[in-house]
């Protein structure tokens, strides 16, 4: 199995928080994208966060946000994240 750069550099634990987030921003970055016609105080009225936190969002700034504040964020404009849970593979004994 190929591991990512977050699983070589961090806790399996923060490792997941920050691929978790990861997907979670792209999917926002993209609705951003769509919507490049709205300024940036548009656009974060429709998300219902400050344009400082558009202009994080649009460049990439994951520290700043929670995955509860992109869930969030995610919602109102409109995408549906999705959560799946899935057993870890069990290590040999």
């Amino acid at each position: 199995m190929t591991r990512t750069a977050f699983e070589h550099l961090f806790s399996p634990e923060e490792a997941e928080d920050l691929e978790n987030r990861t997907v979670l921003l792209e999917g926002i970055q993209a609705w951003l994208k769509a919507h490049a016609h709205l300024s940036q105080e548009e656009a974060a009225a429709q998300l219902g966060v400050t344009q400082a936190h558009v202009s994080e969002l649009k460049n990439g700034k994951i520290s700043r946000f929670s995955i509860d504040k992109l869930m969030a964020i995610a919602s109102r404009a409109g995408l549906r994240p999705k959560v799946l849970i899935q057993a870890q593979a069990q290590l040999p004994a």
